[in-house]
């Protein structure tokens, strides 16, 4: 984030020329008193909240899952499931992978061949990228670190 303002009508100033970045892997909490703008930053980091001054810059291949303090949930989904909506894009390219292999199996000409196998490469990269090898076990951590039910 460089030079990030937010102002709402009709003059509310709630945040003023924040700059921050951080490194790979680091944990960050963001603090202050009701009111202070700490919503409204992760909002603007999580590209939800788009009306603002300055500029968001993002790292290419990295992504920021954002939920709300008080989402709307289907009632009808497991903890699981609603954990995994936040990740949907690791669970799109992993279904894209498996599908991919699928098709290995039927017949097909040498070009729709290269093509596929192009393909499988660059959804590997990505799930490499986004550590989707492990995505199952990093969502039972972490729901095992915050208590959820199942």
């Amino acid at each position: 984030m460089v030079g990030v303002g937010k102002i709402y009508p009709p003059n509310n100033k709630v945040l003023r020329d924040i700059s921050l970045s951080y490194f790979y892997g680091a944990k960050i909490g963001v603090l202050g008193l009701n009111g202070a703008g700490k919503s409204t930053l992760l909002r603007i980091m999580a590209g939800v909240e788009t009306d603002f001054i300055g500029q968001t810059i993002l790292s290419d291949g990295y992504t920021v899952g954002y939920l709300e303090q008080e989402p709307l949930l289907d009632e009808q989904k497991t903890v699981r499931q609603i954990v995994e909506e936040g990740v949907q894009e690791v669970v799109d390219a992993l279904a894209e992978f498996d599908e991919i292999n699928m098709k290995f199996g039927e017949e097909m000409s040498d070009d729709e061949m290269d093509a596929l196998m192009q393909r499988q490469g660059e959804v590997q990269d990505k799930l490499d990228a986004l550590i989707a090898w492990d995505l199952d076990s990093l969502l039972d951590l972490a729901m095992g670190a915050l208590r959820c039910p199942p």
